[in-house]
This record gives C-alpha cells, structure tokens and sequence, in this order.
C-alpha cells in the first residue's frame, strides 16, 4: 500500500555562474554579450508546506529554491504551481538552453522527473532598453512551449502526465531562440534592459510511494540561430 505522507521535492534552479560572469566581462570589453538574470519575483500556488525563494531584482542572478512541500494525497489542491520569472539579455541572436541533474528515486512508484511538469511561456520586454523585435521572432521550442499545470492527462496506471516534464531536459536542451534583446552598449546589467520569460513548474498531488527527491535545472544563454530584428 502506497502511504500519503513524506512525498517531497525540493528543485534548485540557476544561471550557470561562470557562463554568467563571462558575459559581463565581455559586455565590459564591447564585445558580444549574453546575461541571465532573476526576472522578477516567483511565486507559488497550491502548495502545503511549500515554499519559493529566489530574487526579484532583474541585477540579482538566476538563483531560486523551490520546495513543492507535501505533495501525497494529504495535499488536496489539484496541483501545485510554481511561476519564475527568467530575464535574458543579449546584443546578438541567442539561445536559452536548459540541463537537469539529481537523484532518482530507486521505487518506480515514488516521485521522478517524468511527474514535475516544466514550461515556458509568456515572453515580453522588461522596459524601455529592451530591443522591441516582431515578438513572433523569440521561439520557445516543444514540447516545452506549453503550461503544464492546464495540459497533462492520466496515462494507464493512473499516474499524471505532461505534455512536457523534467525527464524530457538533457544536458543542454534548447527551449527558446530569437534575435538580439538588448538596446545600447552598456557594460552591466539594468533593471529595463532584458527580456523576461516565464518558467512554470507544476506537481499534481497523488498517492507517491513515500520519500523524498531533488533536482537542480541550470539555465545558459549563448549564440543562437541568425534570426535578424
């Protein structure tokens, strides 16, 4: 018999932080340049005894915790749903590539990256210094480009699937492309010069077999395919 109690995921999600540094060094240097950042504050919804933290300050890296808390049938919202808000920066094309690593757990029943629903949505400037393209232009790439917490059935044994979860993330698999973001040659970082995007991350409450998992999702911005503004 499965128990309802002690089913918890705990995810970390960063820029990655030599990437990071290195792209501010070059913008310094007037070359070409790439940044992430926290986009704004994240947020959490349905949760029981879970929490989100990480920075609402666009000048702040990429660098949030989330803990999806008690997430067995003891929880009796439909789904808990994290929303964090990414911004990138870029004077070039770009790409945002994404990577997972963490542990698994042993029991197939217990919880595993193929039951953390992950999306991204929503692009739009974050101020006046971002470089206003045809909108149409910033690509997000399935199956990702969806938000798991409206698009997930039941497979056969009953267990919830997304249209696009954690197991789906490689070592570096691209979500999103387009032109360059960025307006001017400034060499750090403002709070109106990026654009923001969200990354949703969803777990729908059920009898897990007890335990506890956790991930660490590591975003990465770089040159990307020529899509001209």
């Amino acid at each position: 018999m499965l128990t309802n109690s002690r089913n918890r995921f705990v995810l970390l999600l960063s820029c990655l932080l030599l990437i990071c540094a290195a792209a501010r060094e070059a913008r310094a240097q007037g070359g070409q340049s790439f940044d992430i950042s926290s986009g704004g504050q994240p947020t959490i919804t349905g949760g029981l005894g879970a929490s989100v933290a990480g920075s609402a300050s666009p000048l702040n890296n990429l660098a949030v915790t989330i803990n999806f808390g008690e997430v067995s049938a003891a929880n009796a919202n439909s789904v808990v749903k994290v929303v964090v808000p990414v911004a990138v920066r870029s004077r070039n094309p770009y790409k945002v590539t994404v990577s997972v690593t963490g542990s698994s757990n042993v029991d197939p029943r217990a919880i595993q990256l193929t039951d953390i629903g992950f999306g991204v949505s929503n692009m739009r400037p974050l101020g006046g210094k971002a470089q206003i393209c045809n909108s149409s232009s910033h690509l997000f790439y399935s199956p990702f480009n969806n938000d798991p917490s409206t698009s997930f059935t039941l497979n056969a044994s009953g267990r919830v699937a997304y249209t696009s979860d954690l197991a789906d993330v490689g070592s570096a698999t691209t979500i999103l492309s387009g032109p360059k973001l960025t307006q001017g040659t400034g060499s750090s970082r403002r709070d109106d010069d990026a654009w923001v995007f969200d990354a949703v991350f969803v777990i729908t409450p059920q009898f897990f077999a007890p335990g506890t998992a956790s991930a660490t999702l590591t975003f990465q911005i770089s040159s990307g395919p020529n899509v001209q503004c």
